[in-house]
């Protein structure tokens, strides 16, 4: 508890932000905010009654902002689930465990913000009713606001091609398969009641509006992707965000077959799509992004959208590598993004943000890559941009939510560490989230030492153990996921073939 002076917090370093950072000084924390930042003897002689904490060798850093996630719950490969391509491993997650959206999304909460998340971009799908949907969106955003995250919820769907690509071949593709098995996809996939386009339109209008004032929680669109989402739903929503002001994340050119194959007749490709519909914009994300080509690029950068980067996941489901240092070259403002799929399963920050420090490089050896300073960026301001929030969270300027990471510096700094050294270089460059002391949410202890003060952990990991044990086991078999995922791959390959020779 902070006293009636504040809190006073001192550290070797404090990071502003991604591109300032001021040594052997301590930050002022008043009402959830943050103060001033000053010499600690300055700030302990103008605020004599505040709370002091002596930062023993430690950086203090904005919170992060987990830009693009899904709650999974308990981690895929933990459930036979193994990363391969996108398209099989999407009919692969459909067989996870049948969890409820309350406990997953708790699970996933606590984690990343044992990881020093202190916000975060929940992409989830919208559920079978109205009913259940606003039940499952207010829950989560509950749940995060409830530990002190800043949060926007993006519920959406797919409503069409739901096995395969392109638009209205999923019957096509179906008859190629062992009866038993057609069955099981077709109740799966086909027969899965899904919330209606209109009853999603007008709910999300609804709790978008409604939590319009709220600082924290935010209610956006979500459609998993354009090629899975009608034109005339995409008008809709493109209408919502012009009139209203509201926002919306989906995905995009994430894997080679969407961009091949993705689509109905006539269909150009997502960026022309959105532009066309007039969704692009500046209330407009795009995850990952992987295979937009340079004029894609710049009608994003010149319309003013975001793009979130997510290289673990890319990684992971062999989507590829994506062009991030040409978005940065056009101004894109980038964020960084989880994907409920980091490259070891932890939610680590720090490990994505070297991910892609390391691997968004230009094919020339010589040309400039995304620096240090770049991928925190992405990691905080460009995710708090993204949300529409950066007057608020994302750095450490006087005014914001008092959202910060203490870390220790004692295993980086070895057994020497020069004088001259920048700190967002060492962090990106080798901490882990185990290096986390504390986190602080609204200027109030939320982890100690890597435990949530304010929540019970076991109680969330007990619910989890119980829900998985009920579930029912509607995976695919050894053998039939083998067999489905040869056909889609011959799927694909026959349908590539076919529209090599028509070019």
């Amino acid at each position: 508890m902070m006293g009636d002076g504040g809190s006073i917090f001192s550290a070797r370093w404090v990071l502003v932000d991604a591109f300032h950072s001021r040594k052997d000084c301590a930050i002022h924390v008043q009402d959830g905010k943050i103060g001033e930042i000053a010499p600690l003897q300055d700030l302990t002689s103008r605020f004599p009654a505040a709370e002091v904490h002596i930062g023993e060798n430690v950086a203090i850093l904005p919170g992060f902002v987990n830009a693009h996630h899904h709650c999974f719950g308990v981690n895929l490969v933990n459930q036979g689930i193994s990363d391969d391509l996108l398209e099989p491993w999407i009919l692969a997650t459909v067989g996870s465990a049948s969890i409820s959206s309350k406990t997953s999304t708790e699970y996933a909460a606590l984690r990343l913000l044992k990881n020093g998340v202190t916000a975060v971009v929940d992409a989830c799908t919208a559920g079978e009713t109205a009913i259940l949907a606003e039940t499952k969106i207010r829950e989560k955003l509950e749940i995060y606001t409830g530990l002190g995250m800043s949060c926007a919820v993006a519920p959406g769907e797919r409503w069409q091609n739901r096995i395969v690509h392109p638009s209205g071949q999923d019957q096509a593709f179906l008859t190629d398969l062992p009866e038993p098995l057609r069955d099981k996809l077709e109740h799966q996939h086909l027969a899965r009641a899904r919330l209606n386009p209109a009853e999603y339109l007008g709910l999300v209008l609804r709790l978008a509006e409604e939590y319009a004032q709220a600082e924290t929680s935010d209610v956006w669109f979500g459609p998993t992707a354009p090629h899975w989402t009608s034109p005339q739903l995409l008008k809709e929503i493109a209408r919502a965000l012009r009139e209203r002001g509201l926002r919306m994340q989906t995905h995009a050119e994430e894997s080679l077959l969407q961009h091949l194959t993705a689509g109905r007749p006539g269909y150009q490709n997502t960026v022309v799509e959105l532009a066309d519909i007039g969704l692009l914009g500046e209330n407009l994300s795009l995850a990952h992004m992987v295979w937009a080509d340079e004029y894609d690029l710049r009608e994003v950068a010149e319309m003013g959208a975001h793009v979130v980067c997510n290289p673990s996941s890319n990684l992971r489901l062999r989507s590829g590598i994506a062009p991030a240092w040409k978005m940065k070259r056009l101004g894109i403002n980038l964020a960084l993004g989880m994907d409920g799929t980091s490259l070891a399963g932890d939610d680590d920050m720090f490990a994505e943000m070297r991910l892609a420090r390391n691997l968004y490089w230009p094919a020339d050896p010589l040309g400039p890559g995304l620096t240090a300073q770049d991928v925190f960026d992405m990691a905080t301001m460009g995710g708090a941009r993204l949300m529409g929030m950066d007057q608020s969270i994302g750095s450490l300027n006087a005014g914001k939510r008092a959202n910060f990471i203490v870390v220790s510096l004692d295993r980086l700094q070895g057994p020497w560490l020069a004088e001259s050294v920048d700190p967002v270089e060492l962090l990106v460059s080798n901490a882990k989230a185990s290096d986390i002391q504390s986190v602080y949410v609204g200027g109030s202890l939320t982890v100690s030492q890597g435990k949530v003060c304010n929540r019970n952990e076991h109680d969330v990991l007990e619910n989890i153990n119980e829900e998985m044990q009920r579930a029912a086991d509607q995976r695919l078999s050894t053998q039939d996921y083998a067999i489905v995922r040869s056909a889609l791959l011959r799927w694909y390959d026959n349908w590539l073939t076919h529209s090599a020779q028509l070019r």
